[in-house]
């Protein structure tokens, strides 16, 4: 086996996790505004957010296995849970250490999402947002990839398709907010004020 063969590993298997994590946040943002409609969808359409973010735990822990099987940096278990235990790209590491601990965080309570109040668990689930950050800082300061030019373009374009939707269901959320706040007029109240208007 080549000495670089867990390099290779680690690499791919970060690209990918990335990659994975930013379509998790993607889809579940696309159905959480509605941009994509679940009715008439297939039901495994709409298991897809959870089926992306299982693939995105194994592919994380694909990478952490590698980093520690590789010889070329020495990656224990310190440098792999402990933020800045690593005496290699410290700061770039314990962004991508960050990320695996809220990334557990969200899974493990999504597992438990039927047995948990529904606002406890959307309040932890809005920590997909950081990790997705943590997640795009971290590849773009530790990873070996990070001045490949396709690199920068995925990153790019999967980092303003997260920010669209992020901004869509925002601005959506604060009109159905707003339109839900707004009492309904009796009946005969609109002809009444348009009398009061002339």
């Amino acid at each position: 086996m080549s000495e670089q063969f867990w390099w290779y590993v680690t690499r791919a298997s970060g690209m990918v996790a990335a990659v994975l994590i930013a379509f998790t946040l993607i889809w579940g943002l696309a159905l959480s505004t509605k941009i994509v409609n679940r009715r008439g969808l297939p039901a495994w359409l709409t298991d897809l957010h959870r089926g992306l973010a299982a693939l995105s735990v194994v592919f994380v822990g694909i990478h952490m296995f590698a980093l520690w099987a590789d010889s070329y940096e020495q990656f224990g278990l310190a440098e792999l849970f402990v933020p800045f235990a690593s005496t290699w790209k410290p700061t770039p590491v314990a962004w991508g250490v960050f990320a695996v601990w809220m990334l557990a965080v969200v899974q493990g309570t999504s597992l438990l999402q039927r047995r948990m109040p529904k606002k406890a668990w959307h309040r932890i689930h809005l920590l997909s947002f950081p990790i997705g950050v943590l997640v795009g800082i971290h590849a773009m300061t530790a990873g070996t990839d990070s001045g490949n030019l396709w690199f920068r373009i995925v990153t790019l374009v999967l980092a303003c398709g997260v920010l669209f939707l992020t901004i869509f269901r925002v601005i959506t959320r604060n009109d159905k907010v707003t339109t839900s706040r707004i009492p309904e007029m009796p009946s005969g109240s609109a002809s009444g004020g348009a009398a009061g208007l002339r």
